[in-house]
This record gives structure tokens, sequence and C-alpha cells, in this order.
């Protein structure tokens, strides 16, 4: 019995197939023509017409923008694109029996195996020409399997100003002009704080009331607060999440909308529920204040090292009263990115003429040994007793008490929170990146080929390597915060649901 001839032979002395020049164009001519050539002995011309009918047609789905998961071979070229790696598929010569040509991202050198030798150079060119896409994907910098913004893609980013104002494409014609404003200054961060956020969004609501005429044959109960109201604070939560102190402050304008008699008059109930609004923001926030910096000044000794972070309304009212009050301390400003608002409160503390010390967060442990007392603020006090703060109060409170030093929290019942988070993952908000890239150094570009001069620099840089993450908010452990004073008095962090229960001022006519 003769031995067969090799593979190189039968390829020369085969005649070409309609489907032979892309899989010359591939260099996958070697092996697969061998195993086309056995796989078609004792076949048909019926069989042979169907397998190069099949092989023509995933040949030009191939060829089809140099897609690799199209045609044969895809599953090399399907990796190779996304990884930019050496990409090795199987394809199917249909209806003329099943095959693998493997495609290298670099030879395409097709396989072997029981398919038509038309359907292996056609697997051969799917896969060659989906290695070539991988690539080039490479090459490029395309997306990768794994992206370090992943958890955090379903926080959005504060919008532009341009879509917020009056010529953005959406509809703005029904949003007052002091929530457009409001919106642009919450956007832009020019108002930061959850007690000036909310007493700024209460203001804007008092021009809204004082502005606002019912339609014909309906009642400011029922057309204010949700087909006017609604669309308003919409608008502003496009700008930027509610924080918990500005939800609170709209349950209670609707609950005190909804006590409204029918029969009363307009504007006598525009005045109604402007007082209401100027009574929240005097006993729920600036007297709450007050009543929790009496409580703070009790445990401030002379000759004590306080440290605070970043920048709080109620912990900077503490600090000043105190000073007014003739006790002598110094202060710890800690600070960090992005918002750096503790320089604001350095520049109040030094105006004071108290003795201030401005350090980062990455030089906490550095000022640890002298710190006697921390007093911090917050954003929202959780139902399990979590301070959800600015990013870095978590690691701040957490050393302290490793320290052994009291960390005392500040914060009105008002932003109490029936909510319980376990991370700062889920719920949280993302700050501009734009400070962190216009700070970067510009890349001088490439000189054309056809000037020598080269071409202006961009005003914005490209990163396209770079994935910036600033997150504006964490959450401690309740364990951390040994007590928490509010206008109802000091608490530990285990009443703070005895508090939501029982502690209601906001409900009621004379709240």
């Amino acid at each position: 019995m003769s031995s067969p001839r090799p593979a190189s032979l039968l390829s020369q002395g085969r005649p070409a197939s309609p489907s032979s020049a892309p899989a010359q164009g591939a260099q996958a001519s070697g092996q697969a023509a061998g195993g086309g050539a056995k796989a078609n002995k004792g076949k048909s011309a019926k069989d042979q017409a169907k397998a190069e009918k099949a092989a023509r047609r995933a040949a030009a789905k191939a060829a089809q923008g140099g897609q690799a998961g199209a045609g044969p071979g895809g599953d090399g070229g399907e990796r190779g694109v996304q990884g930019g790696e050496k990409p090795q598929g199987k394809g199917k010569g249909a209806q003329g029996g099943q095959g693998s040509g493997k495609g290298g991202a670099k030879d395409g050198q097709g396989g072997g195996g029981p398919a038509a030798a038309s359907g292996a150079g056609a697997g051969g060119q799917g896969a060659s020409q989906g290695g070539r896409g991988g690539d080039s994907a490479s090459q490029a910098g395309g997306p990768s399997h794994t992206d370090t913004l992943q958890p955090f893609l379903h926080l959005d980013l504060p919008l532009p100003s341009s879509s917020l104002s009056h010529s953005s494409k959406l509809n703005t014609a029904n949003i007052h002009p002091s929530i457009l404003r409001l919106a642009l200054q919450y956007s832009e961060f020019k108002i930061v704080g959850a007690n000036a956020r909310c007493i700024a969004m209460l203001e804007a609501f008092k021009d809204i009331i004082n502005s606002y005429t019912p339609p014909p044959q309906t009642s400011l109960t029922r057309h204010l607060p949700t087909t006017h109201l609604n669309p308003q604070i919409a608008h502003l939560i496009r700008a930027r999440p509610l924080s918990v102190s500005m939800g609170t402050a709209i349950r209670f304008l609707k609950y005190e909308i909804s006590l409204i008699e029918m029969e009363m008059p307009l504007e006598e109930a525009k005045s109604l529920l402007i007082s209401k609004i100027d009574s929240f923001i005097r006993d729920r926030i600036l007297l709450a204040s007050r009543v929790i910096e009496q409580h703070a000044i009790e445990k401030i000794n002379d000759g004590d090292v306080i440290l605070t972070y970043a920048r709080s309304s109620v912990v900077e009212g503490v600090l000043l009263e105190a000073k007014r009050q003739g006790k002598e301390f110094s202060v710890v400003v800690v600070d960090s990115r992005p918002l750096y608002e503790g320089k604001h409160l350095l520049h109040s503390l030094r105006l004071a003429s108290i003795p201030t010390t401005y350090v980062l967060l990455p030089s906490l442990s550095l000022v640890l040994p002298r710190i006697s007392l921390c007093l911090l603020g917050t954003n929202a006090l959780l139902s399990n007793g979590s301070m959800f703060s600015r990013a870095g109060t978590a690691m701040v409170a957490m050393m302290l008490k490793e320290k052994g030093v009291p960390v005392v929290c500040c914060c009105e019942t008002y932003k109490f929170s029936e909510r319980i988070m376990l991370d700062s993952i889920v719920g949280n908000e993302r700050a501009t990146p734009q400070p962190l890239l216009s700070s970067l150094p510009i890349p001088a570009p490439a000189p054309s080929a056809t000037t020598s001069k080269p071409p202006p620099p961009s005003s914005t840089p490209e990163t396209p390597h770079l994935s910036p993450l600033s997150l504006l908010y964490d959450v401690s452990r309740p364990e951390d915060v040994t007590v928490v004073i509010t206008e109802a008095g000091l608490i530990p962090v285990q009443s703070v649901p005895v508090l939501l229960r029982d502690y209601k001022p906001v409900q009621g006519r004379n709240s």
C-alpha cells in the first residue's frame, strides 16, 4: 500500500476554487487544503458545490468590516478584538461537514478537520481577519475585559451647565428661574453642605410659591405639590442627587400643603406656606445648630487640640462660639480631594485668631499623638448609627477611635435617615473629574507630515488610559462614634432609631 502524498503536493495539484483567493490572502493554503482534499474524497459533486457555496457565503460575512464574530473562526477573532491576544477560533463548513479552522492573529494558518477544503479555507480566512482586528484593537487601546470603574458605573457624573440652562434641548419652559439658577450652582459645586443646600432649596421654593397661581377649576392643595412642584424637584435631581436633609424638607413642605383647607383663599394659603418654610429653617436648622453648639462647647477644655475633617457648618459654629466664650484651644483641619472644603474652614478660623494646623488626609497619622478631641459633621446619620459623610470621614473616625480619642458627631435631627447602608458603593455620588484632568500636563502633539510647525495644543488633555474616580461620601462604622450631639441632647448611636420613631417635630400644624 503506497503512502499518501504530502499535503503540499495536494495543494499544488488542487484546482483553484472561488473561495481560494481570500484563503491565499490569509496564507491558509497549507494544512487546510490538505485536510479539505481528504474530506472531499468520496463525496458527490452536489455536496462539493454546497460546501463551496457555504464557504463563499461565510467568506463574504467575514469580509464585511473585518467583523471577527460574523464568519467562521469568529470565536478566535472575538477574543483577538477584545483582548488583543492571539485568537484561535473554530469555523464551520456549513452543510458540507463540520470542521475546525484555527486562525492565528499573525499568520492565519488553517487547521485540518473533517470539512470541505473550501470551508476550511474560509475558516482560516475568517480567523485571520479576526486576528488582525484583534491586533489593531489592542494597538489602538481598545477596551479590555476588566474595567476599573465597573462597580461605580451606576453613579452618574454631574451634568454640565449647558444641559441645565435655558439653551438646552430639554423642555425647561415650566421650570422656575430660581430653580434653574440653583441647579447650576449645585452642578458647579458653588453651594455645598447639607444645611446650605437645604436652605437654598427652601428659599427657591418660597419664590415658586410667591409666583404660583393655580389653573382654573383646580385647587392649590392638589395642583401645587404634584403637577407644579414635582418638575422643579426633578430638575434639581438632574443637577445633583438630593441629600437626606433636602428630602426631609420636601416631605415637610408637601405635608403642610396637604393640611391646607380647600376653602382657604389663595393669598392666605401662600402666606401660610411661606411662614411654615421660614419656621422650618429657623427651628430645624438654625436654632438646632445653636443648641448643638452649647452642648458641644461643654466638651471642650482649655488646652485641647481639636481635630475636624473637611468643613461642617455646625462644627465651624462650635469652634467659633467656643472662642467667643474665651476658651483656649487649637484646631487641626484635615482635608482631602476632591473639593478641599477644609480651606474655607481654615480661612474662617484664622479670621477668628484660632491657632490652626492644616494637613491633608495622608498626613493624619503624623498629628494623631497631639489630638485630644475630634468633632465631625455629617451629611446624614443612618438608623444603625453610621455616618454618611464626606469621603475620608470613615478613615478619620476609625484611626482616632483606635488611638482612644473621643469622636463626637454633631448632627441635627432632620438629617436622620431610616436607611441602612453597609458600604458606600451602592449609594454614593461622583464628583466631576475636570479639576483633576485640568491639573495634568498637556502633552505636546507631534508635528504633522505636511508642515514642520506643530499644531496648537488642546485645552483638554487626552487621557485614554486614565479613569478618574472621585467619590463624595463614605459610610463610617457605628462603633467608631463615641456620642452624637443633637438639639434633643447627647445620645449614643444606638438611640438613633428611637429618635426617628418618637421625636417628630415635623408632624402637625403647630410644629
